[in-house]
């Protein structure tokens, strides 16, 4: 993951958690303007934004592990035709050898 993805993320992050705390604060103990009957649904759309950091997190940590098995079995299928291609020179060396002895 990028330096910068990883402090967005992290800024976002403490961006929620402080959001989800603050309104778990100020539930039932200030009345912001009129405001308060809609603290618990502001509480849920912080919990869901820790959620979503959640999900989008474990989304890129399974991109990249299925990225690091279709690199390595990219990186196997070229040894193993490395290896043909290997095979098949050393076979034409073999046989062009007796021709220029005889």
């Amino acid at each position: 993951m990028l330096r910068k993805r990883i402090i967005l993320y992290l800024a976002f992050a403490a961006y929620q958690l402080t959001a989800f705390v603050f309104t778990i604060l100020v539930d039932g103990h200030l009345d912001l303007l009129g405001l308060l009957r809609f603290i618990p649904l502001f509480k849920y759309a912080t919990f869901g934004g820790v959620i979503f950091i959640a999900v989008d997190i474990y989304w890129f940590w399974k991109e990249h592990r299925d990225a690091k098995f279709h690199r390595d079995r990219l990186e196997d299928q070229n040894m193993h035709l490395k290896a043909k291609m290997y095979d098949y020179q050393e076979a034409a060396k073999q046989a062009e050898t007796p021709k220029k002895s005889s």
